[in-house]
């Protein structure tokens, strides 16, 4: 059971303000992932959050759904002159000192909370996120099943490819055997990427045929429950160019060494660290174009980050991510193992399982 109290109060406690706006409105003020983790509703509509309460708001269309998705919650009607609608219900409360995240509140919003010129807006990057990035016990349970079903359906999937298949119709295969095993929704944009086509981390799969000899990467995951997966496993259909089946290897290594390093305390770039040298000690260095971690929950790149100028300065038991090297090279191929795990008391734990401890052949 969520307890949608504990988190307003986490969020509360971070601020310094008399609410928190989170504005989840057609196509200006797309703020999905902070709606559904403080309610339970993933649609449309704003949230005033304070100390005491979550004074939540919905359009005629959608004010049915919220109040059965999030029955807890008194939703009121929101007039359909959104931006109109919100400086008038923030007077209405008195609010004064009022917090928006940067990083998900509209810009027609914001001018309109500017023009009010009655309110001492605080700005934060995205404290909702924050919040985010360390799960509860039942956010953890719902991102093991995402991962359960990913790879369950990656097995069935791969038992069935044989050349002269396409990417895309591998990738509709792994589709339906997710939704199959209850997922609601695939967890993002599947890659399926054969060939030189793997060189591309975000290669969209489409008419491209796999032929004998390709390695074939799959960078995939679930939605179960509001919670995502996401994993990334490569295959030798046949036999693999020699020098991927080499760089396989080094990858796997360079997974290991990651993982090895997850604990609380340890910095994003300390992990980042471990699996990038030995990716640069093999020489391809050069060929290793992204940071090791990501977190995933209700959104598939969150908090925390292991580089960039977000890197999370010490991991926290309850975090989960990604552990995912990869080295690619143009008009060859490429080779990215990707694990997700989350952070314990005392180091991490693995939550996928799908095999990897040599490159598998299939086809």
């Amino acid at each position: 059971m969520i307890d949608y109290g504990q988190r307003q109060a986490r969020l509360m406690r971070s601020l310094d303000v008399d609410c928190f706006l989170v504005v989840h409105l057609e196509t200006t003020d797309p703020d999905r992932a902070s709606m559904f983790y403080l309610t339970g509703y993933p649609g449309r509509g704003v949230l005033a959050v304070t100390r005491d309460a979550v004074h939540a708001y919905a359009s005629p269309t959608n004010i049915g759904m919220a109040s059965q998705m999030a029955p807890h919650l008194d939703w009121q009607l929101l007039d359909w002159d959104y931006q109109e609608a919100i400086v008038a219900l923030l007077r209405r409360h008195g609010f004064r000192r009022v917090g928006v995240a940067v990083r998900r509140i509209g810009w027609f919003t914001g001018r309109a909370l500017e023009a009010a010129g009655d309110f001492d807006l605080v700005v934060e990057p995205d404290p909702v996120a924050r919040v985010r990035a360390i799960k509860d016990g039942e956010e953890v349970a719902r991102i093991r099943r995402a991962t359960q079903i990913t790879e369950e359906a990656l097995a069935e999937t791969v038992a069935g490819i044989r050349p002269g298949m396409t990417e895309g119709e591998v990738a509709w295969r792994l589709e339906r055997a997710m939704r199959e095993r209850g997922a609601e929704a695939v967890g993002f944009e599947l890659i399926v990427s054969a060939g030189a086509n793997s060189a591309l981390p975000h290669h969209v799969p489409a008419g491209d045929r796999i032929r004998a000899g390709d390695v074939l990467l799959f960078d995939i995951g679930a939605s179960y429950k509001g919670y995502l997966s996401d994993i990334t496993r490569v295959f030798a259909v046949g036999k693999a160019p020699d020098e991927l089946a080499r760089i396989y290897d080094v990858v796997l290594e360079a997974n290991q060494a990651g993982l090895a390093a997850f604990a609380p305390g340890v910095s994003g770039p300390t992990v980042d660290q471990a699996a990038r040298a030995v990716i640069e000690r093999a020489g391809y260095g050069e060929q290793y174009t992204h940071g090791l971690s990501h977190g995933v929950g209700i959104e598939i790149h969150e908090e925390p980050a292991s580089s960039g100028s977000g890197a999370v300065a010490a991991y926290e038991p309850g975090m989960v991510c990604t552990a995912e090297p990869g080295v690619y090279l143009d008009g060859v191929g490429g080779i990215r193992i990707e694990d997700m795990l989350v952070i314990t008391e005392t180091g991490c734990e693995v939550l996928s399982r799908f095999p990897k401890d040599r490159l598998l052949v299939i086809g």
